[in-house]
């Protein structure tokens, strides 16, 4: 898919966006901590993501959350283990 150039040049318009002055703060402090040029340079990332970027289904978010939630309980398994309970062999 090709995308469109977002980063400059004269084919650019011009959008007002209001934030509340909370949200904006935190997200000035952090394109700077992010190591960004501008507060336009971040949100044209951010929105470039949304609109190109990969989407998950809510479900694979879902079994994500429930991934990270298993492990930071222990519940996970390394690769041997795997293999011993379900019987597989490495080289398979």
């Amino acid at each position: 898919m090709a995308h469109s150039n977002t980063t400059g040049g004269d084919n650019n318009e011009k959008v007002n966006l209001r934030l509340p002055t909370d949200f904006l703060a935190d997200m000035d402090e952090r394109w700077q901590e992010d190591g960004y040029d501008s507060r336009s340079e971040f949100m044209r990332e951010g929105l470039r993501d949304a609109v190109y970027g990969t989407r998950l289904s809510r479900r694979a978010l879902e079994d994500l959350a429930e991934s990270e939630r298993q492990f930071a309980e222990g519940k996970t398994v390394n690769a041997e283990q795997a293999r011993e309970r379900f019987g597989t062999d490495s080289d398979e």
